[in-house]
């Protein structure tokens, strides 16, 4: 019995010495320092490590982004150039990578002069040309891909369309077949004449859902096994044809981070980032602190007691992760759209932006407002970190100043003269002007250390 009440009371004093840290941090830095201890510092790393868990779990459960088919850095794979003979392509224009058809023969080549200019969609356009022709029909047989586009996968194909040149015909009709899995006899028909406007040199940017009921179905076709596609463009009499496509892509899927990697590999990678986070921390700040006080030939000062006094320090993030995590509550459930890809925080550089397309624009813009309150509590709560953190660890840097000089063994002092006893170095404690020097220096230094081993993929 007595042993299990000598081990709660040094639990107790452990936890005392962990908060104490916040709400006494001149007494509390003082006693650890004299008695330095590793059990409370582990508490403070699992409790950070499950704070910051929970508060990322809860932030990337609300951020949605896009999904396509093909993905987002392939986006132009349907009308991307074919990797040919360097020789002939500089002669004539290659071939499109994909094995794009037509019945009536028209030539299918790549137009770099026409496109539109995305973040995404390639610097160049798919074109065909077909000269006095009553229709167009260009068929994709095999995307290289799948999209499922049943309830629970993509909802909209989207497709650009121009026509090409001021003597070209503008078509009257216009018809979109999907082929499945099952091959080109099983497919799904759309008319999409609606959707076209009789506008010279101009892109027709199309969302066509998929997977309504405006679909027409021969065969046995199936919405989760869309591997192919071709579109139709019917003219009022024999014509000169002459059509760009462009952004041929299936979206309208979207899903957290959470989702793409799965619960438990998301939890994994996160806890195993934020682990090295916090550990890097540690060492980075007592390095620094370490050499300042070198600086300062503060004789007294040894590696062990300041590394584990910094190690308290980092009760600040506890905190900090503790606020964060209350400040996700006011996050709203977003959704990005497919040209923004997943980035880490709510706001992106101004180059993906003006990137973007301005339908996505907009919808960006829209989510900026949205989730501006949080954003504003997330500026706040970083300034608070940085200035919370020099505070305390300016109490910490003064406790180590203060620390007794380090005595020689007796067997090693035997023979003190009275001119060594007399010159014996008097400890002087740093004052608080001094010490949040100190520690405003270690925190800026560590910060930049952080964010450069965070730019590398450290953690």
């Amino acid at each position: 019995m007595g042993k299990l009440f000598f081990k709660l009371g040094v639990v107790s004093l452990v936890i005392k010495d962990v908060f104490g840290v916040i709400y006494a941090p001149h007494k509390t830095f003082k006693r650890i320092a004299a008695n330095p201890k590793y059990l409370a510092i582990a508490i403070i790393v699992i409790l950070f490590i499950s704070l910051q868990t929970t508060y990322y779990y809860s932030y990337y459960s609300k951020v949605h982004y896009e999904q396509t088919v093909p993905p987002l850095d392939q986006l132009s794979a349907f009308t991307a150039p074919a990797i040919t003979d360097t020789v002939l392509d500089s002669l004539f224009p290659p071939l499109v990578a994909k094995p794009w058809t037509t019945p009536q023969g028209a030539s299918i080549t790549i137009n770099d002069d026409d496109y539109i200019e995305q973040n995404f969609y390639g610097n160049n356009s798919l074109q065909f040309i077909l000269y006095n022709g009553n229709s167009l029909s260009a068929t994709l047989e095999q995307f290289g891909y799948t999209a499922n586009c049943d309830p629970e996968g993509f909802t909209s194909l989207n497709l650009s369309l121009k026509p090409g040149s001021p003597d070209a015909a503008l078509p009257t009709a216009g018809t979109l077949t999907l082929y499945t899995a099952n091959g080109t006899s099983n497919y799904f028909t759309r008319d999409i004449t609606s959707m076209l406007t009789n506008n010279y040199n101009e892109w027709n940017n199309l969302t066509i859902p998929v997977g309504t009921p405006e679909w027409q179905t021969t065969g046995t076709p199936n919405w989760s096994e869309i591997t192919g596609l071709q579109l139709t463009l019917t003219y009022s009499e024999p014509s000169h044809i002459h059509i760009l496509l462009q952004g041929i892509f299936f979206r309208g899927q979207y899903l957290t981070q959470v989702n793409a990697f799965g619960t438990g590999s998301f939890l994994g990678f996160v806890t195993y980032s934020i682990g090295m986070q916090i550990i890097f921390q540690w060492l980075i700040l007592a390095a620094i602190a370490y050499i300042i006080f070198k600086c300062y030939k503060a004789t007294n000062v040894v590696w062990r007691s300041l590394f584990i006094v910094m190690g308290f320090t980092l009760m600040v993030l506890v905190v900090i992760a503790a606020i964060a995590l209350l400040s996700s509550l006011t996050l709203q459930t977003v959704y990005y759209p497919y040209d923004f890809p997943p980035y880490g925080v709510l706001v992106y550089p101004d180059a993906v932006v003006n990137g973007a397309s301005p339908a996505s624009q907009i919808a960006y813009e829209s989510i900026v407002a949205t989730t501006n309150t949080y954003t504003t509590l997330t500026t706040v709560i970083n300034i608070f970190m940085y200035v919370l953190q020099a505070a305390i660890v300016t109490f910490a840097v003064k406790a180590v100043s203060g620390l007794p000089p380090i005595k020689k063994p007796d067997f090693l002092d035997t023979e003190t003269s009275k001119e060594e006893e007399t010159n014996t170095v008097t400890v002087q404690e740093f004052s608080y002007t001094k010490s949040l020097i100190v520690a405003i220096s270690t925190v800026v230094l560590s910060a930049v250390i952080m964010a450069f081993l965070a730019v590398i993929g450290l953690f």
